[in-house]
């Protein structure tokens, strides 16, 4: 009699976690753009149930995450209000099921990209299955599509007079303010997945450039001549679709030293941001045990830092960027905990010289706690922040910051990147 009674209080107990009717995904949007918010949001769960909420994506499924919460009284989870008990990720965050992703431990470290590491050039969305188990039985399962770029964009690979790039040709009523896109030592040219598709996608035409690492231009980050980037400036002002009078230019890393450099150079640019900056020219990259110099004007290197252990305070004066020469408002976002170079301390630099030059546009900066050398698009994987391999060098990346910390720079830059450009160029449109 005892057992029969322990078996029914276990059936019984059993009964009390499962569903107390239909349960069901509620999320408004299936379709979204990669750096828009997707609210998730769960109903028909027991009250006080605990549910589990996976994520899965990839082509073979092998980026996951996880989340478990306790349903409120109405039997509801909302993800946008509610911190999970536990899981890939802490706290209150609607998008933390995706930023937290991380791949099987099966796959080599250097092949999980966290950033732009795809291939079609946006065209195919993105698919992710949320599934929600209770008592490990999954009792509801939905999938969300995310887009690189927005539907209606014209992406078209360039190969004319010598500039080698994507260009993003947003739809409706041209012509449209642009923006360069430069990335840093990874070399190639800039994906959809970063800036160029998230710009194109918000009424930008957006010319992704490459400048080294890819056929027909020079292969390491050595010499490379600034005048490429004048003539790329030249194409795209030419650009049916193009206003030539609102272009403006965005790198991250190299990307961004070299943003400001051409700021400072090109007058036809008029807004510069500069993810993880550098104050000063550095030398080219990325062989290990070598120095040499990574841009020249007019055959000539410019003025660059010394190696380390050598040169003088003078030669480090000359290497200063000098960006009191932009033509337009500059927009500077760094990490407190950069592992590859301290962008932060060079923001403040680059603020105290445009300050001593009384710089006549808006100037500001954006500097993250917990947040290192991978402030880039939002709600994008978190997982390779340090311990990944980078593929020309070949040596172990660590960019700083903790995954949580890096998600919320990369949401706050986005949206407050995305007005200053705006105000920087959509005057007039």
């Amino acid at each position: 009699m005892r057992s029969t009674y322990a078996i029914a209080g276990v059936v019984l107990s059993a009964l009390a976690l499962m569903p107390a009717g239909d349960v069901r995904f509620e999320i408004a949007q299936r379709d979204v753009l990669l750096d828009e918010r997707i609210p998730i949001a769960l109903a028909g769960l027991t009250p006080h149930a605990t549910v589990t909420i996976r994520v899965r994506a990839g082509s073979n499924g092998e980026f996951t995450s996880n989340a478990t919460f306790v349903a409120d009284d109405r039997g509801a989870v909302d993800v946008t209000r509610m911190a999970p008990i536990r899981g890939s990720y802490k706290d209150v965050d609607a998008m933390g099921l995706f930023w937290s992703v991380e791949r099987h431990r099966d796959q080599p470290l250097e092949l999980a990209a966290d950033s732009e590491d795809d291939n079609d050039e946006g065209g195919t969305p993105e698919s992710w299955t949320l599934t929600a188990e209770v008592g490990g039985q999954a009792v509801a399962r939905t999938t969300v599509r995310r887009r690189r770029v927005a539907e209606g964009v014209r992406v078209t690979p360039i190969r004319s007079g010598g500039v080698v790039g994507t260009f993003y040709e947003p739809p409706g009523a041209s012509p449209h303010p642009a923006i360069i896109v430069l990335g840093g030592s990874e070399g190639g040219i800039p994906s959809a997945s970063g800036h160029a598709g998230g710009l194109a996608s918000r009424g930008y035409a957006a010319l992704a450039l490459g400048y080294f690492g890819v056929e027909g231009l020079p292969n390491m980050l050595e010499n490379v001549p600034l005048e490429y980037f004048g003539k790329a400036a030249e194409w795209l002002s030419a650009q049916p679709s193009v206003d030539p009078n609102r272009i403006g230019v965005v790198g991250a890393s190299r990307g961004a030293e070299l943003a400001l450099l051409l700021g400072s150079i090109y007058p036809r640019l008029r807004v510069v941001v500069a993810y993880m900056p550098s104050h000063v020219v550095r030398g080219g990259c990325c062989v290990p045990g070598s120095w040499f110099y990574a841009w020249t004007v007019g055959g000539r290197p410019v003025a660059t830092m010394p190696r380390p252990g050598r040169g003088n305070p003078l030669e480090a004066q000359r290497a200063e960027i000098p960006v009191e020469r932009i033509n337009g408002p500059i927009l500077l976002i760094s990490g407190k905990d950069d592992g590859v170079w301290p962008s932060a301390d060079s923001a403040a630099k680059i603020v105290t010289r445009l300050q001593h030059h009384h710089f006549a546009f808006p100037y500001e900066s954006l500097t993250y706690d917990h947040a290192g050398h991978s402030i880039i698009r939002p709600y994008t994987a978190t997982m390779n922040l340090n311990g990944s391999r980078d593929p020309r060098s070949g040596q172990v990346l660590h960019r700083g910051g903790t995954p949580s910390g890096t998600a919320k720079a990369r949401e706050d830059s986005w949206q407050r990147m995305l007005a200053f450009v705006g105000r920087a160029l959509d005057s007039g449109r």
